[in-house]
């Protein structure tokens, strides 16, 4: 796991000023900004339930069981990037971001997340933007959306 830069908001400004938004998008930039510390927070404490004085904080006596070794699922953390990614695209431009094939060359939208995604560490940008929209699809489709 890398650690975000300390510099996370000037990175993130500068991913939303290369992608071509508008000078006066300090709301998209601070809404990004926070979701990166929200997701290295919790990749820093994972179990850490967020109440006042950690009274509640889990552990091996009352959650019942040892925590599991490994490398943990961070796929709903990117999921939850990736919506705001689309939700700031779209409220800028006010159309769908538009994610290209593999092989292909990429589309604005997909320079912008990869920009986004450089600041957590994570790679292979194109496979968790079409994991996303699977998901995003399927979920909707469950709550009878179109």
């Amino acid at each position: 796991m890398k650690p975000i830069p300390r510099n996370a908001q000037t990175l993130v400004e500068t991913a939303v000023k290369n992608a071509g938004f508008s000078d006066h998008s300090d709301k998209i930039v601070d809404h990004l900004t926070g979701a990166i510390l929200q997701i290295d927070e919790y990749r820093r404490h994972p179990y850490h339930l967020h109440t006042k004085n950690n009274r509640s904080r889990p552990n091996r006596n009352n959650f019942g069981t040892d925590l599991p070794k490994g490398q943990r699922d961070e796929s709903m953390l990117r999921n939850v990037l990736i919506a705001d990614l689309f939700r700031a695209w779209e409220m800028e431009f006010g159309k769908h971001p538009v994610i290209n094939n593999k092989g292909y060359p990429a589309t604005s939208f997909v320079k912008f997340a990869e920009e986004i995604f450089y600041i957590l560490g994570v790679g292979k940008i194109e496979d968790h933007l079409e994991e996303f929209q699977s998901f995003r699809a399927k979920s909707l489709k469950n709550f009878h959306i179109q």
